[in-house]
């Protein structure tokens, strides 16, 4: 991995213990794990209806 923060460009802090390493970067709070928030956010099912759905079914 580089030495800068793949968001913010920022300078990345290397955290060691126990012999395994870590990076994190203090100015955007990244810390070496990629994710994807651009999926469509999904409605939850309300307890009402999946009861509902259970009696029903």
């Amino acid at each position: 991995m580089t030495n800068d923060c793949p968001r913010c460009e920022a300078a990345l802090t290397t955290l060691t213990l126990a012999g395994a390493e870590a990076v994190a970067c203090d100015a955007c709070g990244y810390v070496g794990v990629e994710a994807d928030h651009s999926g469509e956010p999904r409605v939850a099912e309300s307890w009402a209806d999946a009861i509902r759905r259970f009696q029903e079914g």
